[in-house]
């Protein structure tokens, strides 16, 4: 390779390096206002260790933040993501599944422990009450006004009440 060729490559990385900050992720839409549909080829998770969730009123458009400490049931999945349930969004409880793409190749199950952290825009913050988070195990409940974990009981016909 030229050295010039070499030069052009190594200036192409480092301005994307750079740039790479600039590029973030812009917040996602609110899930119950955009209301495309999930993913069915995306598994959900073993469960759900914690939760935790961050309201920004002060940005233009407000932005809920929700990280999720979760364990997948093997190495290697991907696109993780925390994909929404529809309810009753009157009873103040917006809630996810905690979801990801296994590997194509699954020769051994070792639980895994993966984060998913997504940033949602412009949500009904005077209707958000609890995020609750579910697994396949467990699920876990966030208050936002109280700013901790909360106990989270699983709807009829979900895979915890089967249980």
């Amino acid at each position: 390779m030229k050295a010039s060729a070499r030069l052009a490559v190594l200036a192409g990385l480092a301005a994307l390096a750079l740039t790479g900050p600039l590029l973030a992720a812009d917040p996602l839409p609110w899930p119950w206002k955009d209301k495309g549909p999930n993913d069915p080829a995306l598994a959900l998770l073993t469960s759900v260790e914690d939760v935790s969730v961050v309201v920004n009123d002060k940005s233009t458009p407000s932005t809920v933040a929700i990280t999720v400490r979760a364990t997948a049931p093997a190495p290697g999945f991907t696109e993780l993501q925390l994909a929404y349930r529809m309810g009753d969004t009157a009873d103040l409880k917006f809630e996810f599944d905690a979801r990801g793409r296994p590997p194509q190749d699954v020769t051994t199950e070792a639980a895994t422990p993966v984060t998913i952290s997504a940033e949602y825009a412009d949500p009904p913050l005077a209707k958000l009450g609890i995020v609750e988070v579910y697994a396949k195990d467990n699920c876990i409940g966030f208050s936002i006004k109280d700013k901790t974990k909360v106990d989270c009981k699983p709807r009829p016909g979900t895979a915890q009440e089967a249980k």
